[in-house]
């Protein structure tokens, strides 16, 4: 008898146990942001914003080309809410000064086609502008500076963080004129000479350190939730 109740609990509840494991999809899933970049977005530890959890898609080293060539991939195809776009730098580190204008070109194409071929699949682009680099600060750094601006040359990181900064000035016109959301980070990170702020880089003077990133939290988690999460209703459904 005991083993006929066995066989007829098991009878009745494998059909549920069946449809379970064949429909993971059933199950209900948490809406997604993903931060797709370079060493900047892969190296920032967030995981969740309002309702929404963050996937990171960071590769570090990429240019913006490689990052648009795996968009579809690791950004749309993951079905996510909304996608973060941001890094460029690598642009111009990765060439010369003498196509200087080329690579912003460049650069600039590649993030609006990333957005629209978000806005297009139904997914909310949110554009960030990129940050500048460090600046050296001891006394000979400082020295071979003044020189060099008596010349006319400017060092490598000038040379970075002025396209830099011009392709964010882009940036800030094109999300203004799409009603896309912007994380202005370069804003938050740039001091008034056009360089990071003292603290926010390593001593490689481009990568970020962890106060830079814990100062970055404070102030995107309320600006998405301010310009992404609640005009979207994204944490109402």
């Amino acid at each position: 008898m005991n083993l006929l109740r066995l066989a007829i609990t098991l009878l009745i509840l494998y059909p549920i146990v069946s449809v379970s494991q064949e429909n993971p999809a059933a199950e209900s899933v948490q809406p997604k942001l993903v931060v797709i970049g370079a060493s900047y977005a892969e190296n920032w530890p967030i995981e969740r914003i309002g309702c929404l959890d963050v996937l990171n898609s960071g590769i570090n080293g990429q240019v913006s080309t490689e990052v648009l060539e795996r968009f579809q991939k690791d950004a749309l195809e993951v079905n996510p809410k909304a996608v973060l776009i941001w890094g460029f730098i690598n642009d111009f580190s990765n060439n010369s000064r003498e196509v200087a204008d080329e690579t912003r070109e460049t650069a600039i194409r590649n993030i609006e086609a990333m957005a629209e071929a978000a806005h297009k699949a139904g997914v909310i682009p949110v554009l960030a502008t990129e940050v500048t680099m460090g600046a050296p600060d001891s006394l000979i750094d400082n020295l071979m500076g003044w020189i060099g601006s008596i010349r006319g040359k400017q060092s490598f990181q000038q040379y970075i963080s002025s396209n830099v900064m011009a392709a964010n000035e882009w940036m800030r016109g094109y999300a203004k004129q799409k009603s896309f959301p912007l994380l202005d980070i370069e804003k938050l990170m740039t001091n008034e000479e056009g360089n990071r702020k003292a603290g926010y880089f390593t001593q490689d003077l481009s990568h970020s350190t962890d106060k830079a990133y814990q100062d970055l939290d404070a102030y995107a988690i309320p600006a998405l939730e301010k310009d992404l999460i609640k005009p979207y209703h994204l944490c109402s459904e």
